[in-house]
C-alpha cells in the first residue's frame, strides 16, 4: 500500500512538473516569444522552482543562431527577478523578516548567515545562483541581512551569465543531445554539430 501511495505521489509530481514545463514552454515560444523567456525566467527566480534550463535548452537546440539572444533575455528576467526578491526582502525586513525570526527562536541562526554574508557574501550569492539551487535562498537572505545591492547585483549578474552563456555554448558544442538531457531524455548522440548546422 505505501509503494502504491509513493508511485502516484511521483506521478502527481511528474504532472505537475510537466504542467509547469508546458505552461513556460507556451509562454516563450509564443508570438512574442523573447519576451515570453524573461518573464519566465523572472517567474522562475522568484516563484516557481523548476530550473528555467528546462525550457531554454531546447530553444537554444532550435535557434542556435538565436542561443545568445535567449541567454541574454533569460539573463535579464533572472536578474530582475533576484533585484526583485532582494528589494522585497531588504524592504520588509523588519516588519516581516526580524519578528518571524523571532518568534521562531531564530535569532542565532540569522546572526549566522548576516555573519557569512559580512565575512564573505558574494561568494554565498555567487555559489547559490550558479549551482542548481532555488536563488531565491541567497536573494532574500542578502535583502534581509542588507547586504550591498552594489555587490549582490555583481555576484547575481557574473553567476547566471556563466551559466546560461555556459549553457548555450554547450549547445553549440553538442547539439540537440545536450538540450534532450535537460528535457530528462535520453540523449540520441552527442557529438559536435556540422559547421553551418542551425537546426
Amino acid at each position: 500500500m505505501e509503494k502504491k501511495n509513493r508511485k502516484s505521489n511521483k506521478g502527481g509530481f511528474r504532472r505537475w512538473w510537466r504542467l509547469w514545463q508546458l505552461r513556460l514552454e507556451k509562454l516563450a515560444s509564443g508570438r512574442k516569444g523573447l519576451g515570453g523567456i524573461t518573464v519566465a525566467s523572472f517567474l522562475e527566480t522568484t516563484i516557481i522552482p523548476i530550473p528555467i534550463e528546462i525550457l531554454i535548452a531546447p530553444i537554444m537546440a532550435a535557434s542556435r543562431r538565436r542561443g545568445a539572444i535567449v541567454a541574454t533575455v533569460t539573463l535579464a528576467g533572472s536578474v530582475a527577478g533576484a533585484v526583485f526578491l532582494y528589494l522585497v526582502a531588504y524592504g520588509l525586513s523588519d516588519e516581516f523578516v526580524r519578528p518571524l525570526v523571532e518568534l521562531s527562536g531564530g535569532q542565532q541562526e540569522f546572526q549566522k548567515v548576516e555573519q557569512q554574508f559580512r565575512d564573505g557574501g558574494f561568494w554565498v550569492v555567487f555559489a547559490i545562483s550558479i549551482a542548481p539551487v532555488p536563488m531565491q535562498l541567497a536573494a532574500i537572505a542578502a535583502g534581509a541581512t542588507t547586504y550591498p545591492f552594489w555587490l549582490f547585483l555583481i555576484a547575481i549578474g557574473i553567476s547566471r551569465a556563466l551559466r546560461y552563456y555556459g549553457l548555450w555554448l554547450l549547445v553549440l558544442g553538442f547539439g540537440v543531445g545536450i538540450a534532450r538531457l535537460f528535457e530528462g531524455k535520453k540523449p540520441d548522440r552527442l557529438e559536435k554539430p556540422e559547421k553551418g548546422d542551425s537546426v
